[in-house]
């Protein structure tokens, strides 16, 4: 760091300080002055004491003159000039004051009586050296002080963006605040939560990647093995096309879901489109309903009364709300069999302005210890469970980005239950 701010600081507050010095000294002399000051005192006193030594002069001459003022204390009798006509005063200086007087004698000579006196020697930004000193030496103390702790602390930040950009996400700020209380200590733990989300996302990243490469991996090297059967036995050529077939297929789905993942994950925004969630739910139970005849599942709908003519519309992306659902749906079918249910109730708080889809199977569940990673990619309540556990992941960005939440528990003596809560629009009603 090259300290720019460091001596900006300590120059602004050097200069500050002494400008602020200077203030209070003019402030100090265009005060009224107080009536103990010399020269008010001076003021006073002088036509007293010329009133004196002028009545002894036109009385009985200079020498009664000189001895009166002779008499009076040193403090005043120093301050007392008798000047006759062939004697020039002395020039004054910028901090002496006097009074002056002309009387004339019984010979008719006139001499000059002056009472010199200490005049406000205070002037415009000038003042006594110990305030120059206290604003030109404790001022940068001062300053470096103030400079050090506001600047020590950006530099740690400094070098925290550096480690951050370096690669090492396990630098943290906030310790190195100390007791601080202030932005910048509100800055390094921001910084931290941002390093700890970072973090978070390159380790699920990786993951992802590896639940990938794992999940590509044994299709196709079972689709190499079926090819090298069918090479080197012809008479098993259609069982290993068969087998390439279904191989085939099972990458398309997967590929088809990590696309659904991705593009669920790069929707950070809500949307702009306005729509009825009833309306949505029954257009994707009409398709999933198309599938659970094939399998023998029966899907029983409910919504609430609730949810009528005066509830609120759906601010967001339809696409979305749509996956979301599909995807719930499709793993309550997944995991059904001949003769079970799946149960989808929608409901509509109106306190909290809120829509809430129940889907609950009647399938085995999901074991407790896997219940808080259920919505996270390749994760399976079991391993030999079918699908490729991305469908609740999909279901889960989808419903991130509407700005819902997802959640899953294990319903008794009915199997898993998934809710989806979304809020409604408050800017849009039904007509």
């Amino acid at each position: 760091m090259k300290g720019g701010l460091f001596w900006k600081i300590l120059l602004a507050f050097w200069v500050a300080f002494f400008v602020i010095t200077q203030l209070v000294w003019v402030l100090v002399i265009f005060e009224p002055p107080a009536s103990t000051r010399e020269d008010i005192v001076a003021r006073r006193a002088a036509p007293i004491v010329l009133d004196a030594v002028g009545t002894a002069l036109r009385r009985t001459g200079e020498l009664s003159a000189i001895r009166l003022r002779d008499s009076l204390p040193a403090s005043e009798r120093t301050r007392v000039e008798i000047l006759p006509p062939s004697v020039q005063p002395a020039p004054l200086t910028r901090s002496d004051a006097v009074i002056e007087r002309r009387v004339t004698g019984p010979d008719g000579v006139t001499f000059r009586l002056r009472y010199h006196y200490q005049g406000d020697t205070r002037f415009l930004l000038t003042m006594p050296i110990e305030p120059m000193i206290l604003a030109l030496i404790f001022g940068p103390i001062f300053g470096v002080v103030l400079a050090w702790y506001l600047v020590s602390p950006i530099r740690r930040l400094r070098q925290g963006f550096e480690r951050l950009a370096a690669g090492d996400l396990t630098v943290r700020l906030a310790p190195d605040m100390g007791g601080r209380h202030d932005e910048i200590a509100d800055l390094a733990r921001d910084f931290d939560v941002m390093a700890e989300q970072l973090g978070q996302s390159i380790q699920a990243r990786e993951q992802l990647l590896h639940d990938v490469s794992h999940e590509l991996r044994s299709p196709l090297s079972r689709l190499q093995l079926a090819i090298g059967l069918a090479r080197q036995d012809r008479s098993g050529v259609k069982a290993s096309l068969d087998r390439i077939e279904y191989e085939g297929r099972r990458l398309d789905s997967v590929v088809r879901e990590l696309l659904s993942l991705a593009r669920a994950e790069s929707r950070q925004s809500p949307g702009e489109d306005y729509f009825d969630l009833t309306a949505l739910l029954e257009n994707v139970l009409a398709d999933a309903r198309f599938e659970a005849d094939a399998a023998g599942v029966v899907i029983v709908s409910d919504v609430d009364a609730a949810v009528g003519g005066d509830t609120p519309h759906l601010r967001g992306s339809t696409e979305l709300v749509r996956w979301a659902i599909d995807n719930v749906l499709r793993n309550a079918l997944r995991f059904s069999t001949r003769g079970q249910t799946v149960r989808v109730k929608l409901t509509y708080d109106k306190a909290a302005r809120r829509y809430e889809i129940d889907v609950v199977d009647e399938g085995p569940g999901a074991p407790a210890s896997a219940l808080a990673t259920l919505f996270e990619p390749f994760v399976r309540a079991d391993e030999t469970s079918p699908g490729f556990g991305l469908g609740l992941a999909v279901a889960k960005r989808a419903v991130t980005a509407q700005g819902g939440t997802i959640d899953a528990s294990n319903r008794a003596g009915a199997g898993l239950g998934v809710r989806i809560t979304l809020l409604a629009d408050n800017l849009s009603e039904r007509a």
